[in-house]
């Protein structure tokens, strides 16, 4: 029995001696791929600016630059901006950490970043140094837990007269070798100012994920499963100048991505719901919009991304660039029957309802056309199935903000009183909505209009009735 404590003791000192060598050096390599990831996505640049590694410890500078191509281009003479992040890294080598508390570990690491400003436009509460902080432990099986912090602070632009005002973050999070799972801890809330005028608020944003995807498995692959959520309690955005608001209640923004990894096909569906929005002229209710896109390959995404970048390095060269895309990436998207639809589209306008939907998948495509502005090409191809159905004083409405559209051009409406305006859109929609119905746009029903579309092999149906192409 002593032999054996004492083989476990000498064990256990053999391994708080040689851990923190062989933990440090996993570290480091891991830091360099984490930088060499960054510099492989579009616009960024990574490197690792000065690193001192010893026996227990690592201290490092990560430096992050964000190009200014990502802004889009500049005139020829103007210098692109780039925009550059430094982030201290400070790192204990287990497996006996002391750095955040006594613990078992191999890798206690703390961020702090302090914002380097001279012109004093940011303000931070006393006593604060740090404008973001982030302590996080790798565990003896290589799980990474962390939290991050942001205090609150206020941002000045002294020349706009512009300022932003943070209430704080608080986030946690895991990630394993093929997990991700976040969540926020204290939602964040932003005041936005003009001249000392309050002209936007957004009150507790919080967002969490559950990710089935490890850090260095999310950006080697654009897609994996997985679900988020974003949302916000509340928004308001006041007009400087006359003061008018527009409120919105409830904004929450749900996202789930599912991969078949056979056919290396992913769906992604985006469900965005408001609860309500309201200004001067318009209340609306229990809103939603969901965005499904199907079929997606994960090396178009890539290849998007990328022309994208080139497009925005060598604008010259975008015919060619966007050339190469199609005839490589785009046609091999199409090839496997790509899907756009939006399942969900309804709410309440002014107590009034409209309920809809529309599907849309490209089918059949072996190769592109000669031009891509070929209609017949796209039409033989496209499968299309929508439809509208919409309570009678919400199609009121909208046609009347159609017509004050329209009208808003011509010299004669634009020197009328508001209330001559407004009588003559009232007398002008009901007439407008009975044209529509007469041109089988659109048709009656109980509680109001409807309009249905479907088209297939080039032939297209609306309201049931054939409807003739423009080719």
């Amino acid at each position: 029995m002593k032999k054996i404590s004492l083989i476990i003791l000498l064990l256990a000192v053999v391994a708080g001696l040689v851990g923190p060598h062989f933990a440090g050096n996993s570290f480091n390599q891991q830091l360099d791929e984490f930088a060499a990831k960054i510099s492989e996505q579009p616009f960024y640049e990574a490197s690792i600016e000065s690193r001192e590694q010893s026996w227990f410890s690592t201290t490092a500078s990560l430096v992050i630059s964000l190009d200014g191509a990502a802004f889009g281009p500049q005139a020829d003479d103007v210098e692109q901006p780039k925009l550059s992040l430094t982030i201290p890294i400070e790192a204990q080598h287990g497996p006996l950490l002391t750095q955040s508390g006594l613990g078992l570990g191999w890798i206690d690491w703390q961020v702090n970043i302090a914002i380097d400003d001279p012109e004093a436009r940011f303000a931070l509460p006393e006593g604060e140094e740090y404008i973001y902080s982030a302590t996080g432990i790798v565990n003896l099986f290589g799980t990474v837990s962390y939290q991050d912090v942001m205090p609150a602070f206020t941002y000045t632009h002294p020349e706009l007269a512009l300022t932003v005002a943070i209430s704080g973050w608080q986030g946690n999070a895991s990630l394993t070798s093929d997990s991700i799972d976040s969540a926020t801890e204290e939602a964040m809330s932003v005041a936005l100012s003009f001249q000392s005028t309050q002209i936007a608020t957004i009150e507790n944003i919080s967002i969490v994920t559950d990710l089935e995807a490890g850090l260095m498995q999310a950006w080697k692959n654009s897609l994996y499963d997985g679900v988020a959520s974003f949302t916000i309690d509340g928004m308001t955005i006041a007009n400087p100048t006359t003061g008018e608001e527009t409120k919105l209640k409830n904004i929450v923004m749900d996202s789930v991505t599912s991969v078949d990894q056979t056919a290396g096909l992913g769906d992604v569906l985006v469900s965005t719901k408001v609860a309500s929005f309201v200004n001067s002229t318009l209340t609306m209710q229990d809103i939603q919009f969901d965005l499904e896109m199907a079929n997606l390959q994960g090396s178009f995404l890539k290849a998007y991304s990328k022309m994208t970048e080139d497009i925005m390095n060598s604008p010259d060269e975008a015919d060619g660039v966007m050339q190469a895309f199609l005839k490589d990436a785009g046609l091999a998207q199409l090839q496997v029957d790509p899907e756009f639809n939006l399942p969900v589209l309804k709410g309440v306008i002014n107590e009034s309802k409209f309920d809809g939907y529309a599907n849309t998948k490209v089918v059949g495509i072996q190769a592109l056309p000669d031009t891509m502005e070929d209609a017949r090409f796209w039409a033989e191809h496209a499968v299309v199935d929508a439809k509208l159905s919409i309570e009678d004083s919400a199609a009121v409405f909208i046609t009347e903000l159609i017509l004050r559209s329209q009208l808003a051009a011509n010299p004669q409406f634009a020197v009328m009183t508001d209330e001559e305006q407004k009588a003559l859109i009232e007398q002008q929609t009901q007439g407008t909505i009975n044209a529509f119905v007469q041109q089988g746009i659109l048709s009656e029903t109980e509680e109001g209009y409807e309009i249905t579309f479907t088209m297939e092999n080039a032939e297209a149906l609306l309201n049931g009735q054939p409807m003739g192409l423009p080719f």
